[in-house]
């Protein structure tokens, strides 16, 4: 906090009175991505870059596959640009949500999709696909003609990444955000990565202006601090790690996750923890489809947020087994 308070002190009041110029964060955010600058598109968020694959491609009536349960806007700008919708459900397993990579490529082999929409990780499952199967699905949609969209809103609490593999392919269009590990989601940026064919088309669809000229002047900054980001990365991790393992020693159920959340099953403890936590902690109760059922999702902090919320779950689980008892 004290870094972006220093960072917005420092853009000056000309800022709010002038159009974005964003010819220094392209720049800047080439290097950190490690491609040209012809290969990024500043975004609101990685929604707009989404949106911006959809306005691409998609015309109705046309094939899209998407993952499920995934990010809500996948659903929802398939039903607005009209596409037929193949939907490749998560499987409930020991080791958390599958997805099986042999659905999504017989998909893409029968039906041709305009796209395909694929988050790594995923939300709100956590769940990731491993790089060799992601070079699988991408050389199916080479193969078919499809748009292969790879949401990479996490990283890097998932550091794996395909971003460099835009740079053989036109196929693959990866959406990122500021919002996640950057910690940034009210500034509204974010950013497309792609071969610059694929990028020249996507720059005929957005608006005048990519983003605003203070979102854009504050990025400049940041983007200068990208160490500070990956310590903040690190310590919520920290405090995500400890949480599990607090969580476990409890006897609760908990998901590998490579977002910045934790999934944890409190099983006949639920009603119990669920009281202690009402009007005290943030987090999502409960999920409605199958691979997740009976689980809830917390948010992941440094261990000094974290430990109060395991403290407050630990109280509460122990009043609950003595109150049976």
């Amino acid at each position: 906090m004290a870094l972006t308070h220093e960072l917005l002190l420092s853009i000056p009041r000309a800022a709010l009175a002038t159009y974005p110029e964003a010819g220094e964060l392209y720049r800047k955010l080439a290097h950190w991505v490690d491609v040209s600058p012809q290969s990024l598109l500043l975004t609101p968020g990685s929604d707009g870059a989404i949106r911006l694959a959809f306005e691409a491609v998609v015309e109705p009536g046309d094939a899209v596959i998407h993952s499920f349960p995934t990010f809500a806007m996948y659903p929802v700008y398939s039903q607005m640009f009209g596409a037929r919708v193949r939907e490749i459900h998560y499987t409930r397993s020991s080791q958390g949500p599958m997805l099986d990579p042999t659905k999504i490529i017989d998909a893409v082999q029968a039906l041709k999709p305009k796209l395909l929409c694929l988050p790594n990780p995923d939300s709100p499952t956590g769940a990731t696909v491993a790089p060799e199967v992601m070079r699988e699905i991408l050389a199916a949609c080479e193969a078919a003609g499809t748009l292969f969209l790879v949401d990479e809103a996490y990283h890097p609490f998932h550091e794996s990444s395909v971003t460099s593999w835009t740079k053989s392919s036109p196929n693959l269009v990866v959406a990122r955000t500021f919002a996640k590990a950057w910690g940034l989601a009210g500034l509204r940026i974010g950013y497309a990565v792609a071969d610059p064919r694929t990028i020249a088309l996507l720059h005929k669809l957005r608006p005048m202006y990519e983003s605003s000229t203070l979102a854009i002047e504050f990025m400049c900054r940041m983007l200068d601090h990208s160490t500070a980001m990956m310590q903040s990365v690190a310590r919520i991790n920290d405090g995500k790690s400890r949480f599990e393992s607090r969580m476990r020693s409890l006897g609760f159920g908990v998901l590998p996750t490579a977002g910045n959340f934790v999934h944890v099953a409190f099983g006949d403890r639920g009603p119990v923890v669920h009281a202690a936590l009402a009007d005290k902690v943030l987090y999502r109760v409960g999920f409605d489809h199958p691979c997740l059922a009976g689980f809830s999702r917390f948010s992941a902090a440094p261990p000094s947020i974290m430990a109060p919320v395991a403290d407050l779950i630990d109280r509460a689980a122990g009043l609950g087994f003595r109150n049976e008892a």
